[in-house]
């Protein structure tokens, strides 16, 4: 394989990958969502890993982690779920001049089978961060040469864009979150267990909450 076409490969790989939820509707349409509320995303991003995988632009998946950084992770997780609900008061706030009292989880997972639901949260941030993260940094940055911190930038934007159907807020959100998991990725040697932990902590943390809500109005 020539330069020529391994560049023009990998930037197709990657806009491929960029967007997996546009395939969500699809599934939607099948009903999956009978099945699972989050499956349908789930199932959108681990088809585009596995496209990726057989690409061969994942590169070599490193799971090996201090503990430290593993603590950090689970902190992280805690610290991006304040960080959207600081953003979303501040920019209440800015639009309607009073602050928020009261914070509710902005959907209701449905609660059929719990240990599904882990199972299909966790293949879902192990799949957002093969994508966003492995695959964004492996081709932008091992094959073009991109400066790191810009990739992170990158990364960060096309994660939050996936975002969009929770509305134009998430996409800053998710903004903020995409650069915390990026620089845990980076700053670990980078481990995908280390964004791995701070996303499916937040995502389980999220998770709990909506059922708590479930049982007050219930």
């Amino acid at each position: 394989m020539n330069f020529h076409t391994l560049y023009l490969s990998a930037v197709l790989v990657l806009i491929a990958v960029s967007f997996p939820t546009s395939i969500i509707g699809i599934f939607y349409k099948l009903n999956l969502g009978r099945i699972n509320s989050i499956l349908p995303n789930t199932i959108s991003y681990l088809l585009f890993v596995i496209i990726a995988f057989f690409t061969g632009y994942i590169g070599n998946i490193n799971f090996n982690i201090k503990i430290y950084f593993a603590v950090l992770a689970l902190i992280a997780s805690f610290i991006c779920i304040a960080l959207e609900i600081f953003e979303a008061m501040i920019l209440h706030f800015i639009k309607y001049r009073f602050w928020i009292k009261n914070i509710e989880v902005h959907k209701i997972i449905e609660k059929k089978n719990i240990l599904l639901d882990i199972i299909i949260i966790f293949i879902g941030a192990f799949c957002e961060e093969i994508i966003f993260r492995q695959v964004f940094f492996n081709i932008l940055c091992d094959i073009f040469n991109v400066n790191t911190y810009i990739v992170i930038i990158i990364s960060a934007f096309i994660y939050s864009l996936n975002h969009i159907y929770f509305g134009s807020n998430a996409v800053i959100q998710k903004f903020i979150t995409g650069i915390i998991y990026s620089l845990l990725f980076v700053y670990s040697s980078f481990s995908i267990t280390a964004p791995l932990i701070a996303h499916f902590f937040q995502n389980m943390t999220l998770y709990i909450l909506s059922l708590n809500r479930k049982e007050r109005l219930n």
